[in-house]
């Protein structure tokens, strides 16, 4: 551990070294004037006006997109995986080829599955 110590306090002197020794040139210098100033305040002003405006556009497109049970896109989002997948595995499968394959799945070991379902079901009457 020493050594890192050591590492830290050598490159903390060499920084001050060279600070020290540097110098500040006048062509490396800007001073903004006060149109300059004034532009960059606009234009930072309009940058966000923009963003609230297509923010404002954004939410008026979520409220038109609301299913039928009154959630929206938004609060379907998964932050996590970056994706809108609220909604996985809410509605009813419709292929008989993934309802077999679920179902051969879930019956493959039947006791764990159960004691799942019996947990849930005890944590949700508690609750």
């Amino acid at each position: 551990m020493p050594a890192v110590y050591a590492i830290d306090l050598i490159a903390k002197r060499d920084k001050k070294i060279k600070m020290d020794r540097s110098i500040v040139k006048g062509w490396n210098v800007h001073y903004q004037t006060l149109e300059e100033v004034e532009e960059a305040a606009r234009a930072k002003k309009q940058k966000e006006e923009e963003e609230a405006r297509k923010e404002a556009e954004k939410e008026a497109g979520h409220r038109t997109s609301e299913g039928s049970d009154g959630k929206s896109q938004k609060d379907a989002y998964n932050a996590k995986t970056g994706s809108y997948s609220g909604h996985y595995g809410k509605k009813p499968v419709q292929d008989e080829g993934q309802k077999q394959q679920i179902d051969s799945i879930l019956n493959e070991k039947p006791e764990p599955f159960e004691f799942a379902m019996s947990a849930l079901a005890a944590q949700n009457s508690n609750g």
